[in-house]
């Protein structure tokens, strides 16, 4: 897991609530907040890739997943 220091972070016990319900019992908060953070999207990602798609040349992705095998398998 995380090494360094502790921290404190203020948040509204609603908030805390509504983590809590989230959280499994065997999870330490550092598991929990580093998978939910794994799993972000920020704000306006998909917008983002939307427009890169429309005004990006167009690319078959099966093409793409090729060429990505293709550059990992020469370790690029």
């Amino acid at each position: 897991m995380a090494g360094g220091p502790l921290t404190s972070i203020p948040v509204h016990a609603d908030v805390v609530r509504r983590l809590r319900s989230l959280k499994t019992a065997d999870q330490t908060w550092d598991e929990f907040l580093t998978e939910m953070a794994e799993d972000y999207v920020p704000p306006g990602w998909y917008a983002e890739m939307e427009r890169r798609r429309i005004e990006g040349p167009d690319f078959a992705g099966t093409a793409v997943l090729a060429r990505s095998r293709e550059l990992a398998t020469h370790g690029r």
